[in-house]
């Protein structure tokens, strides 16, 4: 298994904008089998069309593939994992570490 620690910028939409804080961490807080949610870096004001730009670092696990023989071939597969993220739809991200773990 791949452990890959990183930091994802996103555009998150919201249906409150007074407690729109809130929603946002929640739709960060959607943690699946494969995408834990760790820090909220940062929420930025909500725009009128009620959308929210947040920073949240996260903890991604990526089955580990044959083909795969480096670490770094594994950079280009994290992002996409975010595509399916409710309510949000990932801009870029910054990969702080990625290793092989026991699982």
């Amino acid at each position: 298994m791949i452990e890959v620690i990183t930091v994802v910028n996103l555009v998150i939409e919201v249906t409150n904008s007074k407690d729109y804080q809130k929603e946002v961490e929640q739709i960060l807080r959607s943690n699946t089998s494969t995408i834990q949610h760790m820090e909220t870096i940062s929420i930025s004001p909500i725009s009128d069309n009620l959308k929210a730009s947040a920073l949240a670092r996260f903890r991604v696990l990526i089955e580990e593939r044959k083909e795969n023989k480096f670490l770094d071939d594994y950079v280009g597969l994290v992002l996409p994992k975010f595509y399916n993220f409710p309510h949000a739809m990932p801009l870029s991200n910054q990969i702080y570490k990625i290793s092989r773990i026991e699982g």
